[in-house]
């Protein structure tokens, strides 16, 4: 164990980047979020190489006297946070300037609570851990509510920060449980102690249970899911995009982190509580769904279904199922990103009386499913997209979402879950119906009466990123082995033992 500052080089860029934000807007408090959207591209791109330059991905480490893990899996997971976060300004940059959120506080919280994310995906002790989850979710209670002349955008707010703050609670409780189970709060320790005899089983087993709520809670897995719909509705788009991928990517993490080294003596535990949790969250998602009219709630009981399916490969508790579950992830976070950067780009428009009307129809303005009837004759490159994302995350070949569903249907068959197999496999056909309800809507049916060409031009910047993005999910679909394998191999070099 080393104790050496390199290896934080991309949590102190974005740090330094928060900073400069901080210092500028305080010597010139009038000024727009046009240097400090700048700053923070840069510094996640430059931390995004940083992360490979100080990393050395087959000797994993740990440094800060023990206390933060580098490897391969913290580098795949923790670039993919910095990627996403950037692609998600890049798409929701008109969107931010037309609601008025164009400002350097905006862009200092979403810095802080990826600085939070980092924190969590690299955390190998529980202090660091429990403050990299709070820096993670307090920006996110401010982002929701930003919106001060929306109240969907303030009720959002707070019902987000209540029921955040009963999980952060949860966690807290279960981890000082394991502490008085083992004496010990780092993970290797615990890891090693939870298999001796003297350590208190029924301690662990009630910590296990508190970790497992408050990480639900994170990943909007029902029963704790009751906040993600009205999130997803009331909240700017672009901050639901980047609530919809970057922390769940740190969630996932730290589950897969706690199943397979600290935690790995409870799976039968693990296994009875995230199969629960599950098969509820599939068959929810997939059925509450189909009675949706807005499409930002039918994307948030579609996430409740995928992070349902994403349990399968976790609960699998092996090699293979963990690195199916990341797979899964970073499957559906690519598609997210295409599908909310198409909505981004349908409601980047406001209409004069939303002025003068709390914003409702600002959030409700291209996120009804009416508004993409015909939407292929209207704007063929958004329909295409579209339709690319929705395919995807209803897991039909040869697109990318398939492969992630395969992998952790298969992880769930291998581990003897064959009960839960042919749920997800139930739920999936389910959940097909409002994703194929949406492409008939695009390309099959004709525009409203009066829709004309209303729809504004995309720029050429986030379009191209768009195209890019969309055409990932089709050329990883056709060969599904380059990013399947680099989870499988991120998770071997991982191993500390």
């Amino acid at each position: 164990m080393t104790f050496s500052l390199i290896p934080l080089i991309p949590e102190l860029t974005l740090l330094t980047a928060l900073a400069l934000i901080l210092l500028l807007t305080a010597l010139r408090p009038s000024q727009d979020g046009t240097v400090a959207y700048a700053l923070t591209q840069l510094a996640l791109w430059s931390a995004l190489l940083a992360l490979w330059w100080t990393q050395d991905i087959e000797n994993p480490q740990l440094i800060m006297d023990g206390m933060l893990l580098r490897s391969a899996s913290t580098l795949l997971q923790q670039s993919a946070a910095l990627l996403a976060l950037s692609l998600t300004l890049i798409y929701g940059r008109a969107s931010l300037i037309q609601q008025k959120l164009w400002q350097p506080e905006t862009f200092m919280l979403f810095l802080c609570s990826t600085l939070g994310v980092l924190a969590v995906i690299g955390s190998y002790h529980f202090v660091p851990l429990y403050l990299g989850l709070e820096l993670m979710a307090l920006p996110l209670y401010a982002l929701v509510a930003f919106r001060k002349d929306g109240t969907l955008s303030i009720e959002a707010g707070l019902k987000y920060f209540f029921l955040g703050a009963l999980a952060s609670g949860f966690m807290l409780y279960g981890m000082s449980l394991i502490y008085g189970a083992t004496g010990s709060l780092d993970l290797f320790a615990i890891g090693r102690l939870a298999l001796e005899s003297g350590s208190s089983q029924t301690l662990l087993v009630l910590g296990l249970v508190f970790i497992t709520t408050g990480l639900a809670f994170k990943l909007s897995a029902v029963p704790f899911h009751m906040w993600a719909p009205d999130v997803y509705r009331g909240a700017p788009t672009t901050v639901v995009l980047f609530i919809s991928t970057v922390p769940k990517l740190a969630v996932v993490a730290l589950l897969l982190r706690l199943m397979s080294d600290p935690l790995s003596s409870l799976l039968p535990y693990w296994q009875n509580v995230l199969a629960l949790l599950a098969v509820l969250s599939m068959v929810i998602g997939a059925v509450v769904a189909i009675a949706q009219s807005n499409l930002k709630r039918m994307l948030a009981y579609s996430t409740i279904g995928h992070m349902g399916y994403l349990l399968l490969g976790a609960l699998a508790g092996d090699q293979y199922g963990f690195s199916a579950a990341m797979f899964y992830i970073l499957t559906y976070v690519l598609s997210n990103l295409v599908a909310f950067g198409v909505l981004l780009s349908m409601n980047e428009t406001l209409d004069d009386d939303c002025k003068n009307t709390g914003g409702e129809n600002a959030l409700s303005r291209g996120s009804d499913l009416e508004d993409f009837r015909g939407l292929y004759r209207r704007s063929p490159i958004r329909a295409v997209l579209m339709t690319l994302s929705m395919l995807s995350l209803a897991g039909i070949p040869p697109l990318l979402g398939f492969y992630g569903k395969f992998a952790v249907i298969s992880a769930a068959l291998i581990s003897g879950f064959v009960w839960l197999s042919v749920i997800a496999i139930l739920t999936s056909v389910i959940a097909a119906f409002y994703y194929l309800r949406l492409v008939r809507l695009m390309l099959f049916s004709r525009p409203n009466e009066g829709e004309g060409d209303r729809l504004p031009s995309i720029s050429v910047i986030p379009r191209a990123v768009l195209t890019l993005n969309g055409l990932a999910l089709l050329a990883l679909g056709l060969f599904p082995n380059v990013l399947l394998e680099a989870t499988v191999q991120a998770l071997a070099w991982a191993r500390l033992l």
